[in-house]
C-alpha cells in the first residue's frame, strides 16, 4: 500500500471530513514569500478538514446578541474542532516519519505574522490545491458538500505521497 493511501485510512479512522494531497509546486513564489523559508523544504501537502456543524453555524448571526451562541461556537465549532485537527496531523506526521519521511504539521489555527493576521502557511491554499474545494470570493474555501462550513490542518511533507 502507499503512503497517502495509509494516511488516507488514517484519516478516516480518526473521523476526519476530509483528505487531500497537494503538489506545492504551483504555489512555490507564493508559499516562499509567506513560509519564512522553512516551507519550500516541503513540496507536498497533506490537507485535512472537519465540517463545523450546521446547527451551530447556522446561529452565528445571533452571535452578537446572545452569549449563549458564542460560547457554543467557541466551544464546539473552534476548540474542539481545532483540536482534533491538530491531533490528526500529529498522527499524520509521526506515521510520515516512520516511513522515513520528514513531516512538519501545520496547526488547525495559528497566528504567525500579526500585521495580516495570517499563519505561515496558508491550509486554505492546502487544500486548494489537493481538489477538495476552491477559494470563492470570501476568501474562505468553498467545498461541494459542506460550503465553507469546514475547518482545516495540513501536514507538510517531502515524502513522494502523490
Amino acid at each position: 500500500m502507499r503512503l497517502n493511501e495509509e494516511l488516507d485510512a488514517v484519516a478516516k479512522s480518526l473521523e476526519l471530513d476530509y483528505f487531500g494531497v497537494a503538489d506545492l509546486s504551483p504555489a512555490k513564489d507564493f508559499i516562499q514569500e509567506f513560509g519564512a523559508g522553512i516551507i519550500p523544504d516541503f513540496p507536498f501537502a497533506i490537507s485535512i478538514g472537519v465540517a463545523l456543524p450546521n446547527a451551530i453555524v447556522d446561529l452565528l448571526p445571533q452571535r452578537l446578541e446572545k452569549q449563549v451562541v458564542r460560547a457554543a461556537y467557541k466551544a464546539s465549532a473552534y476548540d474542539l474542532v481545532n483540536a482534533r485537527l491538530d491531533y490528526a496531523t500529529s498522527v499524520i506526521s509521526s506515521k510520515i516519519q516512520r516511513a522515513g519521511g520528514k513531516a512538519f504539521p501545520i496547526p488547525a489555527s495559528s497566528m504567525a505574522d500579526g500585521k495580516r493576521l495570517a499563519s505561515h502557511f496558508s491550509n486554505k491554499l492546502a487544500a486548494h490545491l489537493a481538489g477538495l474545494g476552491w477559494i470563492g470570493k470570501s476568501c474562505l474555501l468553498v467545498t461541494p458538500g459542506n460550503r465553507p462550513r469546514v475547518r482545516w490542518a495540513t501536514v507538510l511533507g517531502d515524502a513522494s505521497l502523490l
